[in-house]
This record gives structure tokens, sequence and C-alpha cells, in this order.
């Protein structure tokens, strides 16, 4: 158990250094911004309680607001993204089998079902951050742009992730 609670923190604090320090500083056309810290909040274990779950993703988005001087944009979109997996992202995982899962991951679950909810959960993610961003439909070809490549971007740098991450959490 407190290998996993380690395991957690070291992954939480690195996911957030590499977005802080890196991935804010990457320019990629101005339509794109990957959100790669959103895969701590996506790992955390499944037994993990409600209200801790949404406590570690409010505290991860505010500190990538406080680092890029952002007004709440990353705090409410993290946290909607744990709503969202509380209420059907395990749904997601396990197709409503009755098995057990530890820490979602390419390790623990089919390669399918894990892509569909990095997919689906960086999308919920992408749409609230840019219509928060935006506060208007006035540029909407631009907004609906920025939804969909850093939706792209963030799921396949999640995947990427994924597939370099050791096998530490076998199910």
């Amino acid at each position: 158990m407190t290998k996993l609670v380690f395991s957690n923190i070291f992954r939480f604090l690195i996911l957030i250094i590499i977005q802080i320090l890196i991935i804010n500083f990457v320019y990629l056309g101005g339509y794109m911004v990957p959100f790669i810290y959103l895969l701590a909040v996506l790992m955390l274990p499944t037994r993990m309680g409600k209200i801790p779950t949404l406590l570690v993703a409010f505290a991860a988005g505010l500190l990538v607001d406080l680092f890029c001087n952002i007004p709440g944009f990353h705090t409410f979109s993290c946290t909607l993204v744990a709503f969202a997996r509380l209420v059907f992202g395990n749904r997601m995982i396990t197709r409503d089998d009755p098995i057990d899962i530890d820490v979602p991951g390419i390790h623990t679950v089919p390669f399918q079902q894990l892509a569909m909810y990095l997919l689906v959960m960086s999308f919920i993610y992408s749409v609230t951050y840019f219509l928060l961003e935006a506060f208007s439909f006035g540029n909407i070809g631009w907004m609906l742009l920025s939804m969909l490549l850093s939706t792209l971007a963030t799921w396949v740098l999640m995947l990427l992730c994924q597939l370099l991450l050791p096998n530490n959490h076998k199910n």
C-alpha cells in the first residue's frame, strides 16, 4: 500500500513539473496545448475515496494555475474531470465487468478501453478549459480547433507516457 502511495505522489510531482517547466513553454501553433499533468489524476487508484480524488485534482489544477498565472481554469477543468472519472470513468475502464483494477493503466486495462477513457477525459478537460478561456462564442472556429487539437495532443502524450511507464501495478 505504501508503495502505491509513494508511486502516485512521485507520478503527481513529475507530471506537474513536466507540465509547468516544459510543456507550458512549447509553442504549438497557438492552437494546441497538451495537458499531460491530467494523467496524474486519471491514474489515481480506483479505490481512492471521492473526496480525496477531488482534492488531488483540485491541488493539481491549482498548482498549474499558480505557475501559469491563470485564474482557476486548470483548477476547475481538472476537478471536473475528476468528478467525471468518479461518475462514469470506472465503467468506461471495466465495461461493467466484475474485474477489480487498482490503478488504471496500459498494464491493467485493455488498450482500447484505456485509449477511449483517456480520450473522453482529455476531451472533457479541453472543452471546459477553452470555454473558460474564451468565455464567449465570438471566435468559435479558433475555440473548436483548439479543443480538438489539444485533446488529440493530450491523448497522444498520455498514451506515450503509458507506454513508457514501468509495469509497477499488476492487476
